[in-house]
């Protein structure tokens, strides 16, 4: 099985699904990440295109991860919702042609940050007619510090798909520390700490000892009810 993890922002990727990347790969799954705007650790003074590409490369081989793309916005004080969305529709459908994923995994659209809520819909757009490629489910995750800052105004978070990442937790951390400069202390939510905390109470909804949530976006399944080969 084939897996694309579509994210916005490097450690968005591993804030949403680092540790369900982790588990998959372990299984012997081809699992990619695309990272559409890399650019937008440049606002940190002293991290520059090359050292967030190489941060990047660092999270995603603690991970596992086979196959690391940048959609090459390296917006410098922009945002992906600034320019026409035309453009992050055409670099998601690029990927997915190329990598020909069964399973895709990307932001909420419900979101509160804009870019975010660019690329969740800019999948779905991607992804709107699964019997036509590869892709048999659209999952969306949360990224702590932006998905459960949503207002009651938003598109609820409400998840339905529950990896069980019972031991690869603390990988998701390990990679969530290469982002040292995107990182906080506790109890700020970008922390490891909170990481932990939200596995914990993942798990505890369907009876594991950790898991990573994920709301459903579309499901194709076969006549057998098979959804793909995982």
């Amino acid at each position: 099985m084939r897996a694309l993890v579509i994210a916005a922002h490097p450690d968005d990727e591993v804030l949403g699904a680092g540790a369900t990347m982790a588990a998959l790969a372990e299984r012997g799954h081809h699992v990619c990440a695309l990272i559409l705007a890399e650019g937008v650790s440049l606002r940190h003074k002293d991290v520059d295109l090359a050292r967030a590409r190489e941060t990047c490369r660092t999270a995603a081989a603690e991970l596992g991860v086979a196959e690391l793309r940048f959609g090459g916005f390296a917006l410098e004080g922009g945002m992906l919702g600034d320019g026409p969305q035309r453009s992050v529709v055409d670099a998601v459908t690029g990927a997915i042609r190329e990598v020909e994923p069964e399973l895709v995994f990307t932001h909420h659209p419900g979101d509160v940050h804009v870019d975010h809520r660019v690329v969740a819909r800019s999948t779905t757009y991607a992804t709107r007619v699964l019997g036509g490629g590869p892709v048999r489910q659209v999952l969306h995750y949360e990224v702590l510090s932006s998905t459960e800052q949503q207002t009651p105004a938003a598109i609820p978070y409400l998840p339905t798909v529950f990896y069980d990442v019972s031991g690869h937790v603390e990988r998701k951390c390990r990679a969530l520390s290469a982002y040292s400069y995107e990182v906080f202390d506790a109890p700020h939510p970008r922390s490891a700490h909170a990481v932990r905390a939200l596995a914990a109470y993942r798990g505890a909804q369907v009876g594991v000892a950790g898991a990573e949530a994920f709301a459903l976006a579309r499901e194709l399944r076969g006549g057998d009810g098979a959804c793909a080969s995982w």
